[in-house]
């Protein structure tokens, strides 16, 4: 199963020699891997590919590693429920610009080195035609799982 993972981590180096030898040991293979540093520590995404009995697993093992802040994992959707876009450019941003056109009102969530994850408005789904920018790698995800509370909604009263 392929699966988007997006971590924070504190500015300890020695955290994210951690995560590789955890994705080493864990056996996660890594398609592409993207890092990028924030005022407080750094910012991962990586694009991986595990069974997807593991996902879980994998998930909490790494909530629970020492330097580590939080951790969002994104499913595949190629139809369906996708919400979030990886854009794997290579460092040609013209994709990502005629994918902005696209989805004006998408908001970046990480950027670096060509590799972007983008969030598509609720009532705006991609489908796979509209995703279709020639040789650069667009994949559509759904957000499963996240360490980062989300706000919750609260019922108005009458």
């Amino acid at each position: 199963m392929q699966w988007l993972l997006a971590l924070e981590t504190n500015g300890d180096p020695i955290t994210s020699c951690r995560l590789m030898n955890i994705f080493r040991r864990k056996g996660v293979s890594i398609v592409t891997l993207a890092m990028a540093a924030r005022t407080e520590g750094f910012s991962v995404v990586a694009l991986v590919e595990t069974p997807e009995h593991e996902v879980d697993h994998i998930f909490n093992f790494l909530r629970r590693v020492e330097g580590v802040e939080n951790v969002t994992y994104y499913r595949h959707e190629p139809e369906g429920d996708a919400s979030f876009v990886f854009i794997d450019a290579d460092a040609d941003s013209s994709s990502l610009a005629r994918f902005l056109q696209t989805f004006p009102e998408s908001k970046l969530i990480f950027g670096s080195h060509g590799k972007y994850l983008l969030e598509i408005p609720g009532d705006r789904k991609p489908s796979s035609a509209s995703l279709d920018f020639g040789k650069q790698e667009i994949l559509p995800f759904a957000r499963v799982k996240s360490s980062i509370p989300q706000p919750e909604l609260v019922a108005a009263q009458t």
